[in-house]
């Protein structure tokens, strides 16, 4: 069968059903096939559209069906190659393994399939389908000894297969005396057409567990389909990187073959978590599922001792994760510690359901007893013998509540410097380790006076390290991954409680080794991985320490080599420095000290990556990595880039002792008074949060699985270097080699000597070009060039002058490349060139063009208006970012054509979204990939506020994550809402370059997107972490050709638009991007320096010297740009292009596409790529041929038809507006209800604002619904709709919201406390910006998420509620879990004072009852109980004192101190 790679991802819909009775029937099934197509929307096709991703079921095995007895066979459920020979082979293989361990084979049986069900991607690669059924032996005496004879005979075919090379083409389904599973490459309601079996009355069973499968990958196989053997998971797992290399380390350690405890090829996330899980439950000593999975995905904050103990032995499994799971005695469900998977539950005398969606299951809802969501870090069990539900966490389980979990576990000491040097640290020990001037004043120093890291603007426009002739740390060859649309990023700031970065030191317990457990050996406990240098003191003593004294004494190991030995020496030296730490631990040293403390000109250091991976590799190789922890004692590491590289490559804990001692003797004048201690504290505390944000933007909240996970890429390593030390790590163009990297050390720290003796620090300028030209590293647009350009701009582009000019500024950028990989490629041409005039025009390129997304906020109301005027007159596309309208919008209409969602949905309503003609969802950004936005709060003025529905002086950073896309069919369902609200839009995506961006791509186009961007890491920003800008995105070059070829092979690429941005500077560049498959192109910094920028990157002070990143109307004054200026630079690089058409001999830019045999290595750079070892092939090789294929299904997915239905019989309230009345029944799969009328109210305020007539709506339209509403109801709702539901809500209601009224009631048969049960999914108000939502029963995780101005009561909520919220009013009557308003910087949160634990005392604080919030609140309830009846409210507003007793104000600390200080 044909497989993805490791890169694949998926997200899906899933649940089960269960009986309460211990009675089986054929009805079970049936209503789970039921629910499977209900969640028909969450899954993915290929493109032909019938082919699907997967869909599935687990259910008891049917004995009747099949003519056996339980308790007598197994069956074993295979996917086996259709040849006949291949056939022979593996089932001749299976059956003498098998009978070996006494499991005889009593028939095989011919699945009964339908395959003209199929669609040809599944046909073409249908696996021949049977069943095994294996006589149970005498000696298993219980299901549970058989399902493990079951799974270890399993392992052994799969080593034997391997032999034979059979490996992808046999693969077990299900193995089990209990349960089976039937799964296919099909859509949900062709499932039982392609097994009739599932049709047949005799297939009884006492539970059901559905999945519907959406992979990033559209050629899936049928194996990664899902249910699996144990279990089935909807989400990702972001930690699957690291927790496969401790897999790995696990296997290697017990003696095992390759792949026999998880596979070390093509699998998906999911097929490895079920593998290892599989493992434990057969392996290890664990003997219930339920006890597995919370091992393997324990909560946050979880004190219980049952936590700490096995937290020693296995390192989470995090990720947006809904597991449900069956082992034929129980079923039941475990969420991930953030709760991002939506997982809603319902309980009847008989049954229990479960699913991603509420209403999903068909059931009475008078029979309905208890509804419920699982929050994070929670599970569900149903025993399937007693009926019994259990909602318990196995950390506090009966069973375990007398257990002594002992960790063995000792906090790590701290021992004082006796002798503490006196004055700065010596230049000449800074540059031998390559810490430069310009570190120290933008980099280190900032950290040390702030404890933050240090903010820039503009991005990085330098060369990568592999181009550059500077010294640089080792470190800068790797760029750090980041999560985007598969898997999202954390919200670390907000979430911290979250996150967790306690590491362990000492032997690692092997959790399939029982004798490693009883006991645990004893291990040093670090709260963060980051030692101070009393802390390294305190480990440096432990060395002296005598067996008798301590089980730990850690063993120092220098890294360093003889310069006099050279090269050789240098790879001498690695391999010894390997060998010596070999021997320690085996020897029994289980802490190991790398370090360069000793290093020397004459003894330079061995680059610290290369020496941990060295140590790794040999310790992994030899069974030994888990008997020892790595510590990094180095200088090198300085930042948090160079501390997240070491620790994802494999180091426990890093001391940067350098950085420390800087902060500790260095003087400068931002250090004020603090003391050496604070000073140190600080650092560490920019270096942990700097890691943690690392961590975070690939998904990671416990450092432990951030150990090893390798989640870097390298640009300009070779093939020599990776194999040995980075084996499996992406390096795009090759690069340096062993030998390279020597003459470097030695080059480098030659250096010191002359430093030293001259007392002059390096500095290579890598954030800002020097002034004088030829010193410093290369850059692409300086201040030099933007004079230049400010000329340029002023002239006609028709002129002889400005044609001169631009020629100049072509010259000048020449002298410098390259800078990027574009430089390295020449163009060719392949046939005779074109005279200019049979080229297209200069208006036919224009229209390929677009403004980059630069918000109100992040540049001047002026300076976004001339962008928006400019792309307009010259037939281009403006983007109008993350800060919502700008204020010409309501005073001259003038607004882009391109409306941005991000993650903080600053200003998204109806209104704004129907402006648009394009509607643009950015996941991440260039610069910064993996974070939200930032705008200082020195920006932050009355009119940003406003736009913003925000506070003036306030910061306003976007979540990392977009908190209605956790998975990829998330962004589906964000797409059809979209196109719900504004049908006649384009919907584009806003990816970043980085590596696994193809498998992104595809899953992208297969939800739905018409226009998916590729934004390279260069590009600018108007505020970030000088780290992100320089250590995170890839060059564009990468991205769009992984893309492209993805999307070609795929047989997708007809189906979206490429588009490109990221420092394009010239037509080449243009040319060059459309020959690699771009067919777009933005513009940012470009464009400002057209308008007068002079890339002061002082963009996040609010002190542009051009007035254009400012609201200070002292700098203001200074603005010069114009529209006209950006049209003649847009026009100079059409011309650009046009000429380089001419001369390649083609006559359009779309005539490009995959054109490759237009590239060639640039003549004047082929020395340079051969020098440095470069492979340009990547981006020369030919390009998978394009297949055909119409649009998606989901690209055509139009209005849904309850919309339809809603906006027809809404037409005379929209004409002439009154008093109207709709009813309607609503189901799950009715998805963004509302969004369609909402535009269509928005439309008419927007034409009537136009008009200078009164935007008000002219009345109200009330619509009452029953039932199960899908996701999405009444989001983007407006003023003059009034909303009643009775029955329950999925996630996102009301998200966007800016005006009306939602009230949401249980239905009208149901017979629980309202109050007491959760009607309401996750994520409710996200972003709204108006109106009410009054919900008479409980609400889901993050409740009033990014609230900028909505009012809500609710009766209960989970974690995370009113998070970032900046204004509005929310009342929660009753429960509320953790985390409560954390990152509130406006409005109010009502809530018990018995509560007030679950606030987050960082953001909020109670404030005493003033008239105003009293009458708020009082307000809130009265209509509350007016429109829901809540008895709740009824009761506190009886008794008003009681209840101004039992409930406070919480309001923003900053909120608090300003109302106390007036």
């Amino acid at each position: 069968m044909p497989h993805a790679s490791r890169n694949e991802h998926a997200a899906c819909g899933v649940g089960f059903i269960a009986s309460r009775t211990g009675e089986a029937c054929h009805q079970i099934l049936r209503d789970a096939l039921q629910a499977l197509r209900c969640v028909e929307h969450r899954g993915g096709c290929a493109a032909d559209q019938v082919s699907s991703d997967g869909a599935g079921v687990m259910a008891d095995i049917p004995f009747e069906l099949l003519g056996h007895r339980p308790g007598e066979i197994a069956v074993a459920s295979l996917f086996m190659p259709q040849d006949p020979g291949r056939l022979r082979r593996a089932l001749a293989l299976f059956e003498s393994i098998f009978a070996f361990f006494d499991l005889d084979v009593l028939a095989y049986r011919e699945v009964p399939a339908d395959p003209t069900v199929l669609g040809d991607d599944a046909r073409r690669t249908l696996p021949s389908l049977r069943q095994a059924i294996l006589r149970r032996p005498a000696h298993c005496r219980t299901d549970a000894s058989f399902d493990k004879l079951l799974y270890n005979a399993k392992q052994v075919l799969r080593t034997k297969l391997e032999e034979q090379g059979i490996t992808d083409e046999f693969f077990f389904a299900s193995l089990s005396a209990r349960t089976i599973v039937y799964k296919a490459l099909t859509r949900a309601a062709d499932l039982d057409r392609f097994y009739p079996d599932l049709l047949d009355p005799s297939f009884i069973t006492r539970f059901a567990l559905i999945h519907r499968r959406f992979s990033t990958n559209t050629r899936t196989s049928w194996d990664k389909a899902q249910p699996f053997r144990l279990l089935a998971h909807n989400g990702e797992i972001n930690t699957i990187a690291g927790n496969r290399s401790r897999a790995i380390s696990r296997e290697m350690s017990i003696g095992l073959k390759a792949d026999q405890l998880v596979t070390h090829g093509s699998i998906s996330d999911s097929g490895s978590l079920n593998e290892i899980a599989e493992a434990l439950l057969y392996r290890s000593s664990i003997p219930h599922v339920e006890d597995i999975l919370a091992i393997m995905l324990p909560p946050a904050e979880a004190e219980a001792p049952f936590y700490t103990f096995w937290s020693r032995a296995m390192e989470p499994w995090d990720g947006p994760a809904f597991l449900v799971y069956a082992d034929g005695g129980t079923v039941g469900a475990r969420l991930d510690r953030n709760g991002f998977r939506p997982a809603r539950w319902a309980i009847t005398d008989d049954r229990f359901y479960l699913a991603s969606e509420a209403g999903a299951f068909p059931l009475d809802e008078a029979a309905v007893r208890r509804k419920g969501i699982l929050h994070a870090g929670t599970g569900v069990k149903v025993d399937l013998a007693t009926g019994r539900v259990h909602f318990r966490d196995p950390g506090r389980s009966r069973e375990h509540r007398d257990a002594a979990f002992d960790p063995r576990t000792t906090p790590i000491g701290s021992v004082p410097d006796p002798a503490p040097p006196e004055g700065p640290v010596s230049v000449f020990r800074k540059t031998l380790f390559t810490c430069s001037r310009e570190e120290l004043e933008k980099v280190l120093y900032p950290m040390v006076a702030t404890g933050k890291e240090a903010i820039g603007s503009m991005g990085d426009t330098a060369r990568p390290n592999v181009f550059s002739s500077e010294p640089r740390p080792f470190f800068d060859y790797f760029y750090q991954h980041f999560a985007q649309v598969t898997n999202p990023p954390l919200d670390y700031l907000r979430e911290g409680n979250i996150t967790d970065l306690r590491v362990f030191l000492g032997r690692s317990p092997n959790i399939f080794f029982p004798k490693d457990l009883i006991p645990l050996s004893e291990a040093l406990e670090l709260p963060r991985p980051i030692l101070d240098l009393g802390q390294m003191r305190f480990l440096e003593r432990m060395q002296s320490y005598r067996p008798s004294e301590s089980h730990i004494i850690p063993r120092t190991f220098p890294m360093r080599f003889r310069r006099d030995d050279g090269v050789a020496g240098f790879h001498a030296a690695v391999a010894r420095l390997a060998a010596d730490v070999l021997e320690a631990v085996k020897g029994g040293t289980s802490v190991i000290i790398l370090s360069d403390r000793e290093a020397s000109v004459e003894q330079p250091p061995i680059p610290g990556l290369i020496a941990l991976r060295a140590v790794v590799h040999t310790l992994n190789e030899s069974g030994q990595r888990l008997n020892a922890s790595i510590v990094m004692h180095t200088a090198e590491a300085r930042t948090s880039h160079h501390l997240a590289a070491l620790i994802s490559f494999g180091a426990s804990a890093v001391c940067p002792y350098l950085a420390l001692e800087i902060a500790r003797r260095d003087e400068h004048p931002t250090f004020g008074a603090l003391s050496a201690d604070r000073r140190e504290q600080n650092l560490v505390a920019a270096l942990e949060s700097g890691l943690l944000k690392i961590m975070a933007k690939c998904g990671i909240s416990v450092v432990q699985s951030y150990m090893s996970a390798k989640l870097f890429t390298a640009v300009g390593l070779g093939p020599e270097l990776m194999e040995t030390f980075f084996p499996q790590r992406t390096s795009p163009i090759g690069g340096i080699g062993y030998e390279d990297l020597a003459g470097d050390i030695l080059r480098k720290t030659g250096l010191a000597a002359q430093a030293g003796f001259m007392d002059r620090l390096l500095h290579t300028h890598q954030f800002r070009e020097s002034p004088h030209p030829g010193q410093g590293e290369h850059h692409g647009m300086t201040s030099a060039r933007a004079r230049l350009l400010h000329r340029l701009v002023a002239l006609d582009p028709d002129t002889p002058e400005a044609r001169d000019l631009y020629q100049d500024y072509l010259a000048s950028l020449k002298l410098d490349e390259p800078i990027n990989p574009r430089h390295l490629l020449a163009l060719r041409p392949d046939a005779a060139p074109l005279p200019l005039e049979a080229v297209e025009p200069v208006s036919a390129i224009l229209q390929r063009f677009g403004a980059g997304a630069m918000s109100f906020g992040a540049v001047s109301a002026e300076s976004q208006r001339d962008l928006i005027l400019a792309m307009e007159a010259s037939g281009g596309r403006s983007n109008s970012g993350e800060g919502g309208e700008n204020p010409f919008y309501w005073t001259d209409g003038i607004t882009a054509s391109t409306k941005q969602v991000a993650s903080a949905r600053f200003g998204v309503t109806a209104e704004y979204l129907i402006s648009g003609e394009e509607l643009q969802i950015k996941v991440a950004q260039g610069a910064k990939p993996g974070e939200g936005g930032q705008l200082m709060r020195v920006k932050v003025d009355e009119s940003i506020a406003r736009a913003r529905f925000s506070l003036p002086g306030v910061d306003l950073i976007s979540p990392p994550p977009l908190h209605d896309i956790y998975s990829i069919e998330d962004l589906k369902e964000l797409i059809y809402e979209l196109r719900q609200v504004h049908p006649a839009a384009k919907i584009s995506v806003k990816l970043v370059s980085g590596t696994g961006i193809g498998t992104i791509a595809v899953g992208v186009a297969k939800a739905g997107a018409d226009i998916i961007y590729v934004a390279g890491g260069d590009g600018g920003t108007g505020a970030a972490t000088l780290g992100s800008m320089k250590h995170a995105g890839l060059p564009w070059e990468f991205g769009l050709v992984e893309a492209q070829g993805a999307l070609l092979e795929n047989g997708l690429r007809d189906q979206v638009e490429l588009r490109v941005d990221g420092g394009l500077l010239t037509g080449k560049d243009l040319v060059t991007a459309a020959i690699l498959g771009a067919e777009g192109f933005e513009f940012g910094k470009l464009l400002l320096v057209a308008e007068g920028c002079v890339m002061a990157r002082i963009c996040e002070k609010n002190t542009c010297p051009a007035g254009i990143a400012t609201h200070d109307p002292k700098f203001k004054a200074r603005y010069t740009g114009s529209p006209e200026a950006i049209q003649h630079m847009l026009i100079h690089l059409a011309e650009d292009a046009r000429r380089h058409l001419a001369a390649l001999g083609v006559a359009s830019l779309g005539d490009l596409q995959d054109r490759v045999d237009l590239l060639q290595v640039a003549p004047d750079h082929a020395a340079f790529v051969h020098d440095r070892k470069l492979n340009l092939g990547s981006l020369l090789d030919p390009r998978p041929p394009r297949t055909g294929g119409g649009p998606s299904a989901s690209a055509s997915e139009g209005v849904g038809p309850l919309n339809q239905r809603i906006l027809a019989e809404a037409e005379a309230f929209l004409e002439v507006g009154g008093t109207h009345h709709q009813t309607h029944t609503i189901t799950t799969q009715d998805r963004g209800v509302l969004a369609t009328l909402a535009g269509a109210v928005a439309k008419r305020v927007r034409e009537r604002r136009r008009r200078g007539e009164d935007p008000t709506v002219p009345g109200t339209l009330h619509l009452d619904f029953t039932g199960s509403a899908g996701q999405g109801f009444a989001a983007f709702l407006t003023d003059g709709l009034a909303v009643r539901l009775q029955g329950e809500a999925n996630d996102s209601v009301a998200k966007s919201m800016s005006g009306g009224r939602v009230v949401l009631l249980p239905h009208p048969r149901s017979t629980y406390a309202a109050e007491e049960n959760a009607i309401l999914g996750n994520g409710a108000l996200y972003g709204a910006t108006g109106g009410t939502l009054l919900v008479r029963g409980r609400a889901g995780d993050r409740f009033a998420v990014r609230n900028s101005g909505a009012s809500a009561v609710v009766e209960g909520t989970g974690h995370h509620a009113c998070e970032y919220m900046t204004r509005g009013a929310v009342a929660i009557l009753g429960p509320v879990l953790s985390n409560a308003g954390a990152g509130m910087t406006g409005g109010c949160l009502y809530l018990r004072r018995t509560h007030a634990e679950r606030v987050n005392q960082d953001y909020l604080t109670a404030l005493p009852w003033r008239p105003e919030e009293e009458a708020e609140f009082r307000g809130l309830l009265e209509q509350h109980h007016a429109e829901t009846g809540s008895a709740t409210a009824a009761a506190l507003l009886e008794d008003w004192p009681a209840t101004l007793q039992a409930f406070s104000a919480f309001v923003p600390v900053a909120v608090a101190a300003g109302l106390k200080a007036s």
